[in-house]
């Protein structure tokens, strides 16, 4: 994106000047004129150090997730109150304290009153604020509802914070447990393994196996770090590589979704966040295929993102909603009937609802459950590795003394 100095006339034929970021001068003026302004003057700014430095420095302040719900619940809730959208958003604005969310915010306001809509200023920002939060703001601002519409985006939002707090609390007991075993298995044969080593040499029997294995990867260790180091990050490199790809990720997203318990926890996950928004979408408005369109470009996982663009072209081709996610198979005999009775009482948007609260808790219940079904396998990696560096490091000293012995 870079940034474009603009000169035009207003509606009301006052001339205005202004500087927007977009992709060509087209795009500028295409903005211009939906804010109901004629362009004079677009011209491209050469890019500063100081703004390269911004540039680049900007990355590492993304809008965090918890500070986007609370800017959706106050605005709403001060939209709610009757109270004009630039003095909402200016209310707001002195509540955030991200420097680049409010950057964000003052950018927004400065193309609301040059004449765009709300839905307009937002998809400058689309990598901050997503295609459906924007379709839906467009909707609610036709159908005159901003402030319900924007409440139910703050339910939304509000909900995958609340997944993602809990996946990190389930998963941090097993990360610090694995990080303590790698840890202690670097120091051990890093730094106790060599002191043992001069001793093991003197031995004129041969070693046995346990310790001969600690002392081949203290060698490699040692030895070929640097090229240990390498061969990682080059792997890392290939494997984003082949995830560039089509095929690459169609396959990794096959193999994710096929990882025991994880598996079909991020199944249930994207699909009640998916039912979920759908019902979110028809509620304010939406027609359905665009709003199947929309929720497709949402889910990361392109096996169960082709799964939603095949029932999008069944609905295209006519019928309901039941009969396409039936033959995609991904959905349980209950969900298909729940959605299959919402049609047919004419109440999809509420039967979605509750389509997402029964994968919600399916999927809390497997959260709640992560840790103990984790941790036969972390206690058998651990006392795989205490075995291993017990007896490297206790049997030779057995024989040791043996051998003294005799």
């Amino acid at each position: 994106m870079a940034k474009f100095t603009y000169k035009a006339k207003d509606q009301h034929g006052i001339t205005i000047t202004g500087e927007m970021e977009s992709s060509s001068s087209d795009a500028v003026a295409s903005r211009l004129k939906v804010m109901k302004c004629t362009p004079i003057l677009i011209s491209k700014e050469e890019a500063l150090f100081s703004d390269l430095l911004e540039k680049y420095f900007s990355g590492f302040q993304k809008v965090k997730l918890d500070e986007l719900i609370v800017f959706v619940r106050q605005l709403s809730s001060i939209l709610a109150a009757g109270v004009p959208l630039l003095e909402s958003l200016d209310a707001v604005y002195e509540q955030v304290q991200s420097p680049r969310f409010k950057k964000i915010i003052l950018d927004m306001r400065h193309n609301i009153e040059g004449g765009a809509s709300f839905s307009d200023a937002l998809s400058n920002y689309s990598k901050v604020f997503g295609p459906i939060f924007i379709s839906m703001v467009k909707s609610g601002e036709r159908a005159g509802i901003l402030g319900e519409v924007l409440e139910r985006l703050a339910n939304l939002l509000e909900k995958d914070f609340e997944n993602m707090q809990k996946i990190k609390s389930a998963m941090r007991y097993p990360i610090i447990v694995l990080f303590a075993l790698g840890i202690a298995f670097v120091v051990v044969i890093t730094f106790v393994i060599p002191q043992f080593s001069k001793l093991y040499s003197s031995f004129k029997t041969e070693l046995p196996l346990p310790t001969r294995i600690l002392l081949g990867i203290n060698y490699v260790i040692v030895n070929y770090w640097l090229f240990i180091i390498l061969g990682l990050i080059g792997f890392v490199v290939l494997i984003k590589k082949i995830l560039d790809t089509d095929q690459g990720r169609l396959l990794w997203d096959k193999i994710v979704l096929s990882l025991p318990i994880f598996g079909q926890l991020i199944n249930k996950l994207i699909l009640a966040r998916f039912s979920r928004m759908l019902a979110a979408m028809l509620k304010s408005g939406i027609p359905i295929v665009e709003a199947l369109n929309i929720s497709k470009d949402t889910i990361e996982n392109r096996i169960l993102s082709d799964v939603v663009i095949k029932v999008k072209e069944e609905v295209v081709q006519g019928g309901g909603l039941t009969d396409p996610i039936k033959n995609a198979k991904v959905f349980p005999p209950l969900v298909v009937q729940m959605v299959a009775i919402g049609e047919k009482s004419g109440s999809l948007e509420q039967m979605l609802s509750k389509v997402a609260d029964y994968f919600d808790r399916d999927s809390d219940y497997t959260i709640r459950n992560l840790t103990p079904l984790i941790e036969p396998l972390l206690i058998l990696m651990l006392a795989f590795l205490v075995v291993l560096l017990a007896l490297g490091v206790f049997l030779p000293m057995w024989d040791m003394v043996k051998l003294v012995q005799t």
